[in-house]
C-alpha cells in the first residue's frame, strides 16, 4: 500500500509540473506577440503623412510644337523708314543778314527715282532762285509740315502757306541745303494719294509746302514759298 501510495504521490506531481509549465507557456505566447519588434531604420510615413508631405511636382514644360520651333519664313523687305533728323537752329533776321531769295519757284523734273519703301511712290522735286549777293551764302531748304489753314468752304481755293504767314518752328524740316551760288537744289518725297505736295521718304510727315532762307554768318532772311499745296475741303481731288 505503501508503494502505491507512493507511487500516486510521485504521478500526481509529475502532473501538477506539466499542468504548471504549460499555463506558463501559454501566459508567455501574448506577451512575446505584444513586444514590438526592434527596428534599424526611419519608420515609414502613413499614408496620410506621405500625401501631406510630399513636394508638389512642377508642371512638365510642354514640348514645342513644330509649329514653334520652325524658323519663320523671311518677310519681304519693307525699306527704310522715316527717322527725323537734328535740326539746326533757326537763323534769324539780323543786320548783315543776306536778302531774301528772289525769283523762287518749285519745279518737277522728270527723272526717275528710286524709293525708299517698296510700298510707296516717289517724285523728284526741285527748287531754284536767285540771290543777289551769293557769296558766302547758303540757302537752306525746309519742308512746312502743316498746312497753316484749316479747310472750310470759305477758303477752299486758297493754298496752305501764302506769303505773310508765320512758320511755326515746330513745323519746318530742313530737307538740306546748298551755296547760294548753286541756284537749285534737289530732292526726292514720297508720292501718292495726298492733298499735299507729297511726304518725306519712309512714311513720314507730309510736306504741304517748300520754303527757302537764305543764311550767313550773321543771320537768316525771311523765308520765301518755293511752292504749296491748296487747302483740302471737302471731297478734294487728289
Amino acid at each position: 500500500m505503501d508503494r502505491i501510495r507512493s507511487a500516486l504521490v510521485v504521478a500526481l506531481c509529475a502532473a501538477t509540473l506539466v499542468a504548471a509549465c504549460q499555463s506558463s507557456g501559454a501566459s508567455a505566447s501574448p506577451a512575446a506577440q505584444a513586444t514590438p519588434s526592434h527596428q534599424t531604420g526611419p519608420s515609414l510615413p502613413s499614408a496620410t503623412a506621405a500625401a501631406e508631405t510630399v513636394a508638389p511636382q512642377t508642371p512638365a514644360e510642354p514640348s514645342p510644337s513644330l509649329e514653334a520651333t520652325a524658323s519663320p519664313s523671311p518677310l519681304p523687305s519693307q525699306g527704310r523708314t522715316y527717322v527725323p533728323a537734328p535740326q539746326p537752329s533757326l537763323a534769324l533776321p539780323a543786320p548783315g543778314a543776306p536778302p531774301d531769295p528772289t525769283s523762287v519757284a518749285l519745279e518737277y523734273p522728270q527723272d526717275q527715282c528710286d524709293s525708299v519703301n517698296p510700298n510707296e511712290g516717289c517724285a523728284w522735286l526741285r527748287v531754284v532762285w536767285q540771290q543777289a549777293s551769293p557769296t558766302d551764302v547758303t540757302i537752306r531748304v525746309y519742308a512746312v509740315t502743316s498746312c497753316l489753314r484749316a479747310p472750310t468752304e470759305s477758303n477752299a481755293n486758297t493754298k496752305c502757306v501764302v506769303d505773310g504767314d508765320s512758320i511755326p518752328r515746330a513745323s519746318l524740316l530742313l530737307l538740306g541745303s546748298a551755296p547760294a551760288s548753286d541756284r537749285s537744289f534737289s530732292f526726292v518725297l514720297g508720292e501718292g494719294e495726298t492733298a499735299a505736295l507729297g511726304w518725306l521718304p519712309g512714311g513720314g510727315p507730309d510736306v504741304d509746302a517748300v520754303v527757302l532762307q537764305a543764311v550767313n554768318a550773321h543771320g537768316g532772311s525771311q523765308f520765301a514759298i518755293a511752292g504749296s499745296s491748296g487747302i483740302c475741303y471737302g471731297s478734294c481731288t487728289l
